[in-house]
């Protein structure tokens, strides 16, 4: 984290949406696998773009549409499936880093490390099949990087449009966070932990979650819900309910103090899905978000938004909600 904002420093404008997907690149590969991917050095080029081309590809609304597509020797199809190759080549080449360092480890148990491990490793000490592995790795790619890089972005859009916000984020990070950051002093942030549940209402990582089908015929609320129908969870929807937020239209850091917050609010904020099915890198990605918020507004007094940036979605499909990383360009002084 610190590496890439050394980077930003001391320049005209930064064209910060590149480097934020490769920096969660990096800590998802330092604290989840246990590797050093340091993409932010130029490193992992090919797999990382192989990787935007096929996910990007995939979820284009035409596949789900007209599903036939997919199979046809389209040259679209081809370059996809090309790079999904490259991807999944990847993503073994991973698996294979880890069993060597596994037996390694075996090997020469008093070597520093040898008492830690990685999920892949606990994957692997769990005699998971390599296919499931490769499966849950390949998720952990998708979900552990790209979502935590969008919510980044959609925070930086927080404080470059709202300059009232950005200052009272940064002059409780200055008065709370004087001296070195440690986890304690990050407990202090209450207006800094508000805004990011706050950005997250606002812009969900994901427009919805994968539904369910009803087995049987059910009200929920005042809808009847008859069995065979498809109900997704719609987390856009939710966080944007008048009836729920009184004024969801309006970023409001506030709202998110517990004198504030009602129950009814507590239950809607569902970016990470709910309940025992709840994402599991939760804590992780706020964590995540937490460091570099307050990392950014520890090192520089002003952000804004560069005359030649945009700050806008992709438009189409799954892509609806998340927010064009390459046009993504601050001035950062």
């Amino acid at each position: 984290m610190s590496l890439c904002i050394s980077k930003w420093e001391n320049k005209p404008n930064v064209a910060v949406g590149k480097d934020l997907q490769k920096i969660g690149l990096d800590v998802l590969a330092t604290c989840i696998f246990g590797l050093e991917f340091d993409t932010l050095n130029g490193n992992l080029s090919e797999p990382l773009a192989a990787y935007n081309y096929a996910v990007h590809s995939a979820f284009n609304p035409i596949r789900f549409m007209l599903p036939w597509v997919n199979k046809l020797p389209l040259k679209w199809n081809t370059e996809m499936y090309r790079n999904l190759s490259i991807f999944d080549k990847y993503i073994w080449e991973i698996m294979a880093q880890t069993k060597k360092r596994m037996q390694e480890k075996k090997e020469n148990p008093e070597q520093p490390g040898s008492k830690s491990f990685s999920l892949i490793e606990l994957m692997y000490e769990s005699n998971l099949p390599e296919s499931s592995i490769r499966d849950n790795t390949s998720t952990f790619f998708l979900g552990g990087h790209e979502t935590t890089a969008n919510s980044m972005a959609w925070l930086l859009a927080i404080l470059v449009f709202h300059p009232e916000i950005q200052q009272k984020a940064r002059q409780e990070v200055l008065d709370k966070t004087p001296n070195e950051l440690t986890y304690d002093s990050f407990k202090e942030l209450i207006y800094i932990d508000a805004l990011l549940k706050e950005s997250m209402r606002m812009y969900p990582p994901g427009p919805v979650s994968n539904g369910r089908i009803a087995k049987n015929d059910t009200v929920i609320g005042h809808v009847r819900v008859p069995a065979g129908t498809y109900v997704d969870l719609n987390h856009i929807s939710m966080g944007h309910d008048p009836k729920i937020w009184g004024d969801p239209s309006v970023i409001r850091p506030e709202r998110w103090f517990p004198e504030n917050l009602t129950k009814e609010q507590r239950n809607a904020w569902t970016p990470f899905s709910g309940g025992p099915r709840i994402c599991i890198g939760m804590n992780f990605s706020l964590l995540e978000q937490k460091i570099f918020l307050v990392s950014l507004l520890k090192r520089f007094k002003d952000i804004k938004l560069d005359p030649e940036g945009e700050i806008n979605p992709i438009h189409g499909g799954m892509q609806n909600y998340s927010p064009d990383l390459s046009k993504l360009i601050l001035q950062l002084n």
